[in-house]
């Protein structure tokens, strides 16, 4: 071959090769960083009812490695309310996103649910849809870009969420970025799942997952998945702008659980009542007279009311004036349930209880 015809050759490939560069579809990740580790506050609250506050205190952590590819999130806290209903729960929440799968896991029963990724939903592209930049915000150390829509601000770094909030009906979500680390070495043991079994289950099944959604375990994020799911709505969501109905219809909304574990354990603590007035009558010393209020102990902890019930001394005068006590509550509470059981929501519900 002449130089001139391998010249010719090789100016060919070239263009040929740069056509074809030109032309690649650039890759795309979540993240615009390789790898990190940012552990967040949780907190909000709200006045669900004229009776009743809720409050939520927790923390996350968010790892990720691959530009986000494959990331491990994790919420854990507290739900609390306060006043006519008293109620406290730990929630506790874990999903993993990988390449093409989205495992959460079901601590109650011990599962893990592995489903096929939509990549449709289940991509960080839509972290700003709906949504306006109005400036810049230092969080954790870290200068992100704010974006707004009504109910809805999110200060965001390089595709990653380091602050979200959600005012949604006067009831407000936070959660924000108290420490974040970039770039650094994240070990397959950082983004590890508890061994549990694996529950798989295609996205035509996903009834299974809907079902479980607004359990108490996902409380924090139904409160903010639903505050993102009316951002597109062109109106603010506060109490000087809307109908006292829309926001009774919320606050039912999302309080579904609690309601539903309050109707279960208020007709289960009059029985636990009745039975440890009963057991007390007959108790002879503070041994036996501290066996009778273990399982009425173990319900107000559920019910969100820690008092030191343990009993030191005990004689028939102490013995008297807590049956007393006892018998006052219980006839309180026995008046309550017929109210308890007609209640079809949590605003009926703490109306029966103020």
């Amino acid at each position: 071959m002449s130089i001139g015809n391998y010249l010719k050759n090789f100016l060919l490939s070239a263009c040929i090769g740069g056509v074809t560069f030109l032309h690649a579809e650039p890759v795309s990740h979540p993240f615009e960083i390789e790898s990190g580790m940012v552990t967040y506050e949780i907190y909000g609250g709200a006045q669900l009812t004229a009776e009743t506050n809720l409050s939520i205190k927790g923390q996350g952590k968010l790892r990720f490695k691959e530009w986000g590819e494959i990331k491990l999130e994790e919420e854990g806290g507290m739900v609390l309310t306060t006043g006519a209903i008293k109620h406290k729960q730990y929630v506790k929440r874990l999903e993993k996103q990988t390449k093409d799968f989205v495992i959460t896991a079901d601590y109650k029963n011990e599962q893990l649910l592995e489903r096929k990724k939509n990549k449709d939903t289940d991509s960080n592209t839509d972290e700003t849809h709906g949504l306006i930049k109005k400036g810049e915000e230092n969080i954790a150390g870290f200068l992100c870009d704010i974006w707004e829509g009504p109910g809805v601000k999110k200060c965001i770094y390089k595709g990653i969420v380091l602050k979200s909030e959600s005012h949604v009906f006067d009831v407000t979500y936070v959660k924000v970025a108290r420490e974040a680390v970039f770039d650094i070495n994240i070990s397959e043991e950082k983004c590890v799942v508890p061994d549990f079994p694996i529950q798989e289950f295609a996205l035509f099944k996903d009834k299974v997952k809907t079902k479980n959604k607004y359990k108490v375990d996902n409380f924090c994020k139904v409160l903010k998945d639903t505050a993102y799911e009316l951002k597109d709505n062109n109106i603010t969501y506060n109490a000087n702008n809307i109908a006292d109905e829309k926001r009774q219809k919320f606050i039912n909304y999302i309080s579904k659980d609690i309601y539903k574990r309050q109707k279960e354990l208020l007709p289960a603590l009059l029985l636990t009542m009745k039975k440890m007035r009963e057991c007390l009558q007959t108790g002879e010393n503070p041994f036996e007279a501290n066996q009778c209020i273990v399982s009425f102990s173990r319900m107000k902890v559920q019910l969100g009311t820690e008092e030191d019930d343990y009993i030191i001394l005990w004689d028939d005068k102490r013995k008297d004036a807590l049956l007393d006590k006892i018998e006052d509550e219980l006839i309180d509470l026995q008046s309550r349930i017929p109210c308890v059981n007609r209640a079809k929501n949590i605003t009926d519900l703490s109306t029966c209880m103020k």
